[in-house]
């Protein structure tokens, strides 16, 4: 493959996992933003109805949102694990006018430890911040 080429497709990855990243944040804080909104919500209907089996739903609903938070977190690492690597290619691409051994693009991630993965960043504190003092609250 020519020069030229592999240098468009690698900046075009750069480009991609950036915007993947991107994305991955904006969800982020949607999820983040939905959590809030229901667990207020149901707060608020528990004491209305004032029962305090209703609270169990609102631990239960921060729960289901803080496990798609952490998958979330989980592609984005992914993602941002290749940006890396492209961004460094680049790098060492432009000190030396070669490529890293053993570099080939697009190797866009697969996502192969999805549960485990998302399992590590479920329980990470940066995650954990937001979800915990809603469940404690409950």
């Amino acid at each position: 493959m020519p020069e030229d080429n592999k240098y468009d497709l690698v900046k075009t990855e750069l480009e991609l996992t950036q915007r993947q990243m991107d994305k991955y944040d904006g969800l982020s804080v949607k999820i983040r933003t939905w959590t809030v909104t229901l667990w207020i919500g149901i707060m608020g209907w528990a004491f209305q109805v004032g029962k305090k089996e209703t609270l169990l739903l609102g631990a239960f609903v921060v729960l289901i949102f803080w496990w798609l938070d952490a998958m979330n977190k989980n592609f984005r690492e992914d993602y941002k694990q290749r940006r890396n690597k492209t961004a460094h290619g680049l790098k060492l691409y432009f000190q030396t006018s070669s490529w890293p051994e053993n570099f080939f693009a697009p190797d866009l991630p697969l996502h192969s430890q999805r549960i485990a993965g998302s399992l590590k960043k479920f329980l990470k504190l940066h995650i954990a911040l937001l979800y915990f003092p809603l469940i404690i609250r409950t």
